[in-house]
């Protein structure tokens, strides 16, 4: 047995299968193990000394393309999926109201599973024992607006179409047979139909019904309400809260939706139009790049005094006005007499442009037939049809939308700083400040006859030029926009159509305590009073 003595102060030789690949933290290594840096090093050398530099070069290469090209599937497929939701919410359809009792009132030839052939919808007695005016682009008209189906810019434009109808039996047949040949020529899957009805004593429910069996057959979305609890009529001086909470009910579908399920939003009145007039409003909201463009409405003026010959004059008065601030009619002072019936725009810098038929600026306007960007409804800006701010009928709520565009979009804010959201991007331009305009060849009227004497002054003479012509028409056609609204703008309190012929009483208005200088209208910020 050996003696005992001193441990050996040599080590055992350590089995190198068992060293630890990294040295514990916080142990210093031994300075006879190779640092991270030369085993780098000494495995970077062994590569270049098996594999030539340019082999290394590919390997490289096409491993970055890998990676990219991984991504771009996985974005592809993001993409894809988040285009398949937004379209699943686009082509939704609804038909609402129609309960078991009701459905005993519609004609059972409408009632049955199959699909019919769109004559005999188009052409049903429903629709055709109302008389509508004749509808069919001519060639020209063909040729313009074929942008709206093949230029990559528009093509993939979606759009919401917004109605509001009561007792509008004479009208739905004419808008009906409008938006069947708009959607079906640009594309089903790039629209959604929503139609508020409410109330109605005449064929307008059974009518909506018939539009949505031409609708689900096309393959359009559609949102469809047809409501006999909820009567017509305004409750005394609550009538723009009203006319408010209607147009926002029947724009429900858009507020619900996703951003960017839509581009644009159509709103109709119950009014007598054609394709040509909605095509023609979408082209000009597009090429203009325009925040809100709106056509011109049409109504007779039929008091005995000018009987049989009842003047034609612009009917929505009481919101549209110019970059003047001023209505589109004349008001004399100091009595508030409407000069009527006369030329609209008299006063106007935009006169010209007007008689010219082409698009100008203004600050507000609706006008029967109004296209909007969808993007005002969404976040940031989540504007919404309003009553004023104290909760009068002192303005139109398509007035205030028009004020509050401007608020959104005008390079300064109320308080004087500079407005952040001025400039933005639009269809690959910068922009900057409100675009509203009224596209005068978007002519409709209240009834077939005001229809058709309207459009009878737009001729499309000027579509058939050709070459330098055309070009220089083009030019004339695009919008100059001016940045800031007018100082002042023209305002008066609501009155009935045939009271605006006559003499305005000073009792009809009074702002915050302020007497109306012309005893029917008076003249204030365009945002004071909102």
């Amino acid at each position: 047995m050996a003696a005992d003595g001193p441990l050996p102060t040599t080590a055992p030789p350590i089995d190198a299968d068992s060293e630890p690949l990294l040295a514990a933290a916080g142990v210093p290594t031994s300075p006879s193990s190779p640092s991270i840096r030369s085993t780098w090093a000494a495995a970077t050398g062994s590569i270049k000394r098996h594999w030539p530099r340019k082999r290394l070069v590919r390997l490289i290469a096409a491993g970055a393309a890998a990676v990219f090209l991984a991504g771009l599937v996985v974005a592809s497929i993001r993409h894809h999926a988040h285009a398949t939701a937004l379209r699943r919410v686009r082509l939704a359809q609804r038909l609402e109201g129609f309960s078991e009792s009701r459905l005993v009132d519609v004609p059972e030839r409408l009632r049955v599973e199959h699909a019919l052939p769109y004559d005999d919808l188009l052409g049903d007695p429903l629709l055709a024992n109302h008389k509508t005016a004749p509808c069919r682009l001519n060639t020209y008209q063909q040729d313009r607006y074929h942008a709206l189906i093949h230029d990559r810019r528009y093509k993939k434009r979606t759009y919401l179409v917004a109605i509001n109808l009561f007792d509008s039996g004479d009208v739905a047949p004419a808008l009906i047979r409008a938006l069947y040949s708009v959607v079906s020529s640009l594309g089903p899957d790039r629209f959604h139909i929503s139609i508020y009805e409410n109330g109605s004593k005449d064929d307008t429910p059974l009518q909506l019904y018939l539009f949505a069996k031409v609708l689900r057959q096309l393959g359009a979305g559609f949102t469809i309400n047809s409501d006999p609890d909820r009567q017509a009529g305004w409750v005394e001086g609550k009538r723009i809260v009203g006319l408010a909470e209607l147009r926002n009910v029947v724009m429900q579908p858009m507020y619900d939706a996703p951003p960017g399920t839509f581009d644009a939003v159509i709103f109709i009145n119950d009014v007598h139009l054609c394709e040509a007039e909605i095509l023609e409003i979408l082209l000009q909201h597009e090429r203009q790049r325009a925040d809100m463009s709106c056509g011109m409405d049409f109504k007779e003026l039929r008091i005995k005094e000018f009987h049989p010959d009842y003047p034609l004059l612009f009917y929505d008065t009481w919101v549209a006005r110019d970059m003047q601030g001023l209505p589109f009619y004349e008001i004399k002072y100091p009595k508030g007499d409407w000069n009527l019936p006369s030329r609209v725009l008299p006063l106007s810098e935009s006169r010209f442009r007007y008689d010219s038929l082409v698009p100008f600026q203004v600050y507000s306007c609706f006008n029967g037939l109004t296209v909007m960007d969808a993007s005002l409804f969404h976040p940031p800006h989540n504007l919404r049809f309003r009553t004023s701010l104290d909760g009068t009928d002192t303005h139109s709520e398509c007035y205030l939308l028009c004020s509050d565009i401007w608020k959104t979009f005008a390079p300064t804010l109320p308080d004087g700083t500079a407005n952040p959201a001025s400039r933005r991007k639009k269809s690959g331009e910068t922009i900057e400040g409100a675009r509203i305009q009224v596209v005068p060849r978007a002519a409709v009227g209240y009834s077939m006859l005001e229809y058709e004497r309207a459009r009878g002054e737009t001729n499309t003479t000027a579509f058939e030029l050709e070459g330098q012509e055309r070009r220089a028409y083009e030019e004339l056609e695009r919008v100059d926009w001016d940045l800031f609204p007018p100082k002042l703008v023209t305002t008066y309190a609501y009155g009935r159509w045939d009271e605006q012929a006559s003499l305005w009483p000073s009792s009809l208005l009074k702002l915050r305590g302020l007497t109306p200088p012309c005893n029917s209208q008076i003249m204030v910020p365009p945002f004071g009073s909102a």
